[in-house]
């Protein structure tokens, strides 16, 4: 097994903080989104046990980090959940772009891994009104069957769920 550490730096052009879990596959584990622990504390609230963040997805010789993995003991329910932040940000346009493209590998990723669990995507009450209410969005959420879990950030509390 390869080295681990985790630094602040640039990656892919963007300055972030990442985990380099082993050097020898290359794998990063990327760091949390902003709204990751509003996401966390939502979903407690709301009766679910998170049982893992950062779920590794290995699809080859490549891994992929999906945010969040949620059972709801009282319907037996397991679910993933990828944080995104799709307001506030230079270009909506850009952040639903970036969101989608992993949204769909992830999906893909389970899919030939035989997980047959639900993923969704957790955006904030002001994206689902924003980007995610515009045309592009409504055609982006029906053309690909993206399911929304929307959130509210400052209440910590889910406003929405959209299969």
């Amino acid at each position: 097994m390869g080295q681990s550490y985790c630094k602040v730096g640039r990656l892919q052009g963007e300055w972030t903080s990442y985990c380099l879990i082993s050097a020898h596959l290359r794998s990063i584990m990327p760091a949390k989104d902003r709204h990751h622990d509003a996401v966390v504390r939502a979903l407690k609230k709301d009766g679910w046990i998170i049982t893992k963040e950062q779920v590794r997805l290995t699809y080859g010789d490549r891994y992929m980090w999906i945010d969040l993995r949620a059972e709801k003991q009282a319907n037996q329910r397991v679910i993933l959940i990828e944080v995104k932040e799709l307001d506030d940000v230079n270009s909506p346009i850009d952040a639903l772009a970036s969101a989608l493209g992993k949204y769909l590998l992830y999906r893909m990723g389970l899919k030939a891994a035989g997980a047959d669990l639900p993923l969704y995507m957790a955006d904030t009450e002001a994206a689902y009104n924003g980007i995610l209410s515009s045309d592009v969005g409504v055609q982006t959420i029906n053309e690909f069957d993206i399911a929304l879990l929307v959130f509210d950030p400052v209440q910590e509390v889910i406003i929405r769920w959209i299969t």
